[in-house]
């Protein structure tokens, strides 16, 4: 049994600082992303801003990137809060476009949003759908199989096909920065139920 598991066991006072630094150093990279844009942000003026030095914030984000992958992760966690309480495919879908609409439209600052996908869909670290760290992936993989059981998934495309070409399409559109079309996405996901 490793230790992680044990619900007795309680963080060191170095993890919990690790932890506030960490923090601290997000939301100082996020407002300064806010205010200059994220190819114009200064990683010295985040670490000041954070109240640490420069070298501590690689320490916790190898790159600016890096700030703006777990961005990504944290909004797809409210994305799928949103979409958990749906029990079939065509209600994940149907409720998908507003969801991501509404997560990514409450990002603040000039094209951080655009920014944030496009780092996300460029990233090299490509793993197979099922050990994935991104939520929403997980989530549409899982409901595209459970919809291609019910006979909802359009024939022909397996669900980590549809799951891969669902998010390219959506990302896609939120990549060319067209204004947030709510029913072109809804036709764009639509795309994949029978």
């Amino acid at each position: 049994m490793s230790a992680a598991s044990s619900p007795f066991e309680r963080p060191s006072a170095r993890e919990l600082q690790r932890q506030r630094t960490r923090a601290r150093l997000f939301e100082a990279a996020l407002a300064e992303f806010a205010k200059d844009g994220y190819d114009r942000a200064s990683v010295a003026e985040i670490a000041r801003a954070a109240g640490v030095s420069r070298p501590s914030f690689y320490f916790h984000f190898p790159t600016k990137e890096h700030v703006l992958l777990e961005l990504q992760w944290h909004k797809e966690l409210e994305i799928v809060e949103r979409l958990e309480g749906f029990a079939t495919l065509r209600e994940v879908l149907g409720a998908l476009p507003d969801a991501i609409s509404d997560v990514y439209d409450s990002i603040e600052g000039p094209g951080i949003a655009r920014d944030m996908v496009m780092i996300y869909a460029r990233s090299p670290e490509y793993l197979p759908l099922a050990e994935q760290p991104f939520p929403l992936v997980r989530l549409l993989e899982r409901r595209f199989t459970e919809g291609a059981a019910r006979g909802e998934l359009r024939a022909g495309l397996q669900p980590h096909q549809a799951t891969f070409l669902c998010l390219t399409a959506v990302f896609g559109y939120l990549i060319a920065g067209l204004p947030a079309q709510r029913e072109d996405l809804r036709a764009a996901v639509g795309l994949y139920l029978a």
